[in-house]
C-alpha cells in the first residue's frame, strides 16, 4: 500500500509540474488583439479589399469591430489559435446586453459575436441596424 501511495503522490507532483510549465509558457491561452492597429492588420489580412479606418477592440482582446471608408462593417472574433472575420451584410442584427454588443451576422454559420465595448456598444449597434435600411440595399 505504501508503494501505491508513493506512486500516486509522485504522479500528482509530476502533473502539477507539467501544468506549471504549460502556464509559464502561455500554452492554452488564445490569441489577443492588442489594439486598434492590430485589429486593422487582422482585418486587412482577412480581406484585402477592406481598408479599415476605424476599429474598437473588445475588453480582453478576444474580438473587434471595424469600419472602412465605404461604411462597411467587419467583426473579428477568436477562433482557436487565430481570428475569424466576417463582413456584416444586410440581415445582420445587433443588440445590447449590459455594456456588451451582441452581433448576429446574416450568415448564421459564423455564429453570434459578443464584444465588450462599454459605451461604444450603442453606437455600433445603431450602425449595424442601419445596414438594414433601404439606402443600404
Amino acid at each position: 500500500m505504501d508503494g501505491a501511495l508513493l506512486q500516486l503522490g509522485g504522479s500528482l507532483v509530476a502533473i502539477l509540474v507539467l501544468a506549471a510549465i504549460a502556464w509559464a509558457l502561455g500554452l492554452g491561452r488564445g490569441p489577443e488583439i492588442e489594439d486598434s492597429e492590430d485589429a486593422m492588420r487582422l482585418a486587412r489580412e482577412a480581406d484585402s479589399s477592406f481598408v479599415p479606418c476605424e476599429a474598437h477592440v473588445a475588453e480582453g482582446g478576444d474580438g473587434a469591430i471595424l469600419a472602412d471608408g465605404q461604411g462597411r462593417i467587419m467583426v473579428l472574433r477568436r477562433h482557436g489559435a487565430h481570428f475569424a472575420a466576417r463582413m456584416l451584410e444586410r440581415g445582420a442584427t445587433a443588440r445590447i446586453e449590459g455594456s456588451d454588443l451582441v452581433v448576429s451576422p446574416a450568415d448564421p454559420r459564423f455564429g453570434q459575436v459578443t464584444l465588450a465595448l462599454g459605451d461604444k456598444a450603442t453606437t455600433w449597434a445603431a450602425r449595424i441596424d442601419a445596414l438594414n435600411d433601404d439606402q443600404h440595399a
